[in-house]
């Protein structure tokens, strides 16, 4: 009989441990790979959404925050900028392109952004069905919210107060859908686009409808408001000089997306590392109990060991059974623990882009896949290797005698 089938009648035998040993395995092998692979994509998730802007200008503030919330689209505005003052900050020969928006309300969940036609060129998108806006209260859809939301051309929607659902309506100002945008790969697909006149009038109406019932003056001066600028560069050489120049102004930031991605991802490294400390610990954890596993049933084997040595079995093939053991193990594992990493993926993928509208892709080498089942039948191999020595080096007149 064939020492790889023994060994798995012996695991048939005693499944319920063997499986417990798989099961932390590849909970271990699972915590291991999604870390490593989902830490991986986002940054690349993150440079897919914010497409072609280079730089991001706003009120006197975090540089992070306003990476967030106007160019990834994921937080709440912190404050108000003047627009003329932004863009003659963007004004450097090197900027090829800028434009302004304004945030603070929504369709549905969507954004509305009240901007510029130059947001295109930030871009580099294009209109793929019907034409741009010409006047105030018309609509251009990004290509996922046109998809989500089914809006025709002409279809004519109501805004809400606010970048969540559940908002006042501004039932008094319909938009007009005149446009949907070729799809992008970036946060642009997932707004809706308008005139940031449009925006600036509902919102000072809005306020002063607010002031008039509280009986304060119903005087509401923003003339140029805007939430920030977002710009394109020329040439990368101007991400070391223009940021540094607009810093300089004591009410305006300037923030690099490229740079603050970057440094909230080292942010996020020790969570990384912790969760990929633990998934060793499970592996660990995991070749430890089947360590144990072996042994004990290596003692309880003491007859068919004797028998085995007694037709012929060398001490090699003898130790070949507890290593054909602990590589089952290590390979149940490994196929588990891959398969609960994809899904794990797949779904923190869906919630991700549900929640942030980021887009992650992981991908995964080859060779990172040979490197894991490298290290999961490393790990087997010690589990193993003390059971093993133990049987093999027992001689066979104490087997006989026991």
């Amino acid at each position: 009989m064939s020492m790889i089938v023994l060994a798995l009648a012996y695991l048939r035998r005693r499944w319920g441990q063997a499986l417990l040993s798989v099961l932390v395995g590849a909970l271990g092998i699972a915590a291991v790979a999604t870390a490593y692979v989902g830490f991986d994509a986002l940054p690349e998730a993150a440079e897919r959404s914010w497409g072609g802007v280079d730089l991001v200008i706003g009120p006197k503030g975090s540089a992070l925050d306003l990476v967030l919330c106007c160019v990834l689209h994921v937080s709440d505005p912190r404050g108000l900028v003047s627009e003329k003052a932004a863009m003659a900050a963007a004004g450097h020969p090197l900027v090829r392109v800028a434009a302004p928006i304004a945030l603070g309300d929504n369709v549905d969940g969507w954004r509305i952004v009240g901007t510029t036609p130059r947001i295109l060129s930030v871009y580099r998108a294009d209109v793929a069905r019907g034409r741009m806006w010409n006047r105030p209260l018309e609509a251009v859809l990004g290509a996922e919210a046109a998809r989500e939301l089914k809006y025709p051309i002409g279809a004519t929607f109501v805004g809400a107060h606010g970048l969540a659902v559940g908002g006042e309506l501004h039932s008094q100002f319909p938009y007009k859908v005149v446009g949907v945008l070729a799809p992008t790969g970036s946060v642009l697909d997932r707004l809706v686009l308008c005139d940031i006149e449009t925006v600036r009038y509902i919102h000072r109406m809005h306020a002063e409808d607010d002031m008039a019932g509280a009986g304060e003056p119903t005087f509401v001066n923003l003339p140029d408001a805007a939430t920030a600028v977002v710009a394109s560069y020329r040439s990368p050489v101007a991400a070391l000089l223009v940021p540094r120049l607009i810093e300089t102004n004591p009410v305006l930031t300037a923030a690099s997306p490229s740079f603050e991605i970057a440094r909230l991802m080292s942010y996020l490294r020790p969570l990384t590392t912790a969760a990929t400390a633990i998934g060793l610990l499970l592996v660990a954890i995991a070749a430890a109990g089947a360590a144990a596993g072996l042994m004990a049933t290596m003692n309880a084997r003491t007859r068919d060991l004797a028998l085995l040595r007694a037709l012929g079995a060398g001490p090699l093939k003898i130790s070949l059974v507890a290593f054909a053991e602990a590589a089952m193990i290590a390979l149940a594992a490994l196929v588990v623990g891959l398969g609960l990493s994809a899904l794990l993926l797949t779904f923190g993928a869906q919630a991700l882009a549900d929640q942030t509208g980021l887009l992650l892709e992981p991908t995964v080498d080859p060779s990172d896949i040979a490197a894991l089942a490298a290290g999961a039948f490393l790990v087997a191999l010690v589990a193993a290797l003390f059971p093993a020595i133990r049987a093999a080096r027992t001689p066979i007149e104490e087997l006989l005698l026991s």
